[in-house]
């Protein structure tokens, strides 16, 4: 999971809700064009996160924290709403079941927390609450803050699914396409370049993986 920095809020949607009181109020092509923003002008077209790659398709629009809690300040706070995907990007084609992330932060048996959740738009240094193993690829909580990141695992099922295994083949993805650069002094430099660009699936668990190597 890592930081993503907030814009200030478009004027469009400014324009769009103004006059608005409930989130069914708000029409699904206005939705579609702020997904669109959203992934373009901050997160890179990951999900906000376990950072698959994502399209305005296979996503959603997600309020960090619940509207419900509390409906007139959250639920048109541009700051309160980032894009997660919708738990199916890497299930079978026959396989409907949302796994993880934002769909499964609402369940009654993960109720949201505001004192353990690590908000990924507010915490900076979000990344240094988890580590991942490389023998099955999970994601775990590093010394930093073991609850807090326990509990994001959980709530999140942020080693559910698909997410192990995809993880894994983002490595072999990257490592095959680093392979292809002989020069090991360019190599070196374009691993870095790639890296720092934050725009790739699992950029967390790729970033973890180099930085302990």
């Amino acid at each position: 999971m890592r930081y993503v920095q907030k814009v200030n809020t478009p004027q469009f949607f400014i324009d769009d809700t103004t006059e608005l009181t409930q989130w069914d109020e708000y029409y699904a092509n206005k939705k579609r064009n702020l997904k669109d923003y959203i992934l373009k002008e901050e997160q890179s077209y990951l999900c906000i996160y376990c950072e698959s790659k994502i399209s305005n398709i296979s996503s959603h629009l997600e309020h960090i924290k619940p509207k419900h809690l509390d409906i007139s300040n959250l639920t048109f706070n541009y700051h309160n709403i980032v894009v997660s995907c919708d738990g199916t990007c890497h299930n079978n084609d026959a396989d409907n079941t949302k796994y993880h992330c934002g769909h499964r932060k609402d369940r009654v048996d993960t109720a949201f927390e505001e004192t353990k959740f690590l908000n990924p738009v507010a915490v900076l240094k979000i990344r240094e609450y988890f580590k991942y193993n490389f023998d099955d690829f999970l994601i775990t909580p590093s010394e930093k803050g073991i609850e807090k990141a326990q509990y994001m695992i959980d709530t999140l099922y942020l080693n559910d699914g698909g997410l192990p295994k995809a993880r894994e083949k983002a490595l072999e993805i990257f490592i095959n396409k680093m392979k292809k650069i002989s020069d090991i002094k360019i190599r070196k430099e374009k691993m870095k370049q790639v890296l720092n660009n934050e725009n790739i699936a699992f950029i967390s668990f790729l970033k973890f993986k180099y930085s302990t190597a």
